[in-house]
């Protein structure tokens, strides 16, 4: 029992910890980012509920972005304020070990962690979607067009099998001036034009066209068509769309069917394969650097929220910075994939177990 109420106890202070510590921070981000927008804001004449809503969407895209800052801060203030009232000294007296102090805060983290996985993945991306809506089109004024249609549109079904079209606009989902080539050995076999491509049923239609092949010889038959089904095309209407957004802004599943399409057409997917493999590294922060910071705020003689405040800045910005260095060298080929993913977490994670095997128990 006296063990469960400690528990709650260090859980109390440690929610109440992350409570201030995601208010204070967040709103002074939200702020930061209003002063930069304002001018924005005037210039467009944007009005007021539209601002509260983009920043209630903008919160949320805060707390993707910074939890494991939230968590980290929070662990370093309730340890260290702990640790300077005597309180953690009291219950090494009593005979409970650091490790056991902690543990409650760390399996919390994982939690967290987990938590945060899955908000990212599939909370965020239909939120984050209407904030950046409201960013393009209520905010910098820029054209729906530019989003609904697409021009110039090429794509590969397979090697020698490709398709263009001149326009498609993805909310009637239908195109014009269809061409898809079919090619053997570097040789033109087939060419479908057609003067509109629609996608209904789930399946492409492609309306008013002509069929034309090419034999071995410089001789080429045709035939027209009114109708006809390109089961070939595998690509849905979004798969063709302009997205607004980066890829990390997209969910699990949307990043990995752009990946699959890319594969398919023959397209670049390089970064967005690593950004897929960060969806599941990133999360996982908030748990590790709770390993570095527990062994620090826990010793007295380093306590206090200014102290607490610094160590956590100084992690912070070292992870981001280890981070970012690796993400752009996997991205640039530098590094190994599975390297620059998981490499800058396995580093502060054997760093973590260092600190707590060599802290005071």
């Amino acid at each position: 029992m006296v063990i469960k109420r400690i528990d709650l106890y260090l859980l109390r202070q440690f929610f109440l910890s992350l409570i201030v510590v995601t208010a204070a921070v967040g709103l002074t981000i939200i702020v930061i980012n209003m002063v930069e927008e304002l001018r924005d804001f005037i210039d467009h004449k944007v009005p007021p509920g539209s601002i509260l809503v983009y920043y209630l969407y903008f919160g949320g895209w805060v707390i993707k972005t910074f939890t494991p800052m939230f968590v980290m801060l929070a662990t370093l203030f309730t340890l260290s304020i702990l640790a300077r009232k005597l309180e953690i000294l009291a219950m090494k007296a009593s005979g409970l070990s650091l490790y056991r102090i902690a543990l409650p805060i760390i399996i919390v983290s994982l939690l967290i962690s987990v938590g945060h996985f899955y908000y990212n993945e599939y909370v965020f991306p239909s939120a984050n979607k209407r904030r950046l809506e409201i960013k393009e089109f209520t905010i910098e004024k820029r054209s729906k067009t530019a989003f609904t249609t697409v021009r110039n549109i090429y794509r590969q079904i397979s090697p020698g099998y490709f398709y263009t079209i001149a326009r498609f606009n993805i909310e009637r989902q239908e195109g014009n001036d269809l061409k898809l080539y079919k090619t053997e050995s570097n040789q033109l076999k087939q060419i479908i034009t057609a003067e509109r491509i629609v996608f209904e049923n789930h399946v492409w239609q492609a309306r008013n066209g002509i069929v034309r092949y090419y034999g071995d010889s410089v001789q080429e038959s045709f035939s027209r068509f009114d109708s006809l089904i390109l089961w070939d095309i595998k690509d849905n209407p979004m798969d063709l769309s302009r997205r607004i957004g980066k890829p990390e802004d997209m969910g699990l599943e949307e990043l990995r069917r752009y990946i699959n399409a890319m594969k398919r057409t023959g397209g670049p997917y390089l970064r967005e394969e690593i950004d897929l493999k960060m969806k599941y590294a990133y999360p996982l922060t908030s748990f590790i650097v709770v390993l570095s910071c527990i062994p620090f705020a826990s010793d007295p003689r380093r306590g206090g929220i200014a102290v607490s405040f610094a160590t956590g800045a100084m992690i912070a910005l070292v992870y981001f910075v280890l981070f970012r260095i690796s993400q752009s060298a996997g991205y640039n080929e530098k590094m190994p994939q599975n390297l620059a993913v998981w490499g800058v977490n396995a580093l502060f994670f054997v760093v973590g177990l260092f600190l707590m095997i060599k802290a005071r128990k």
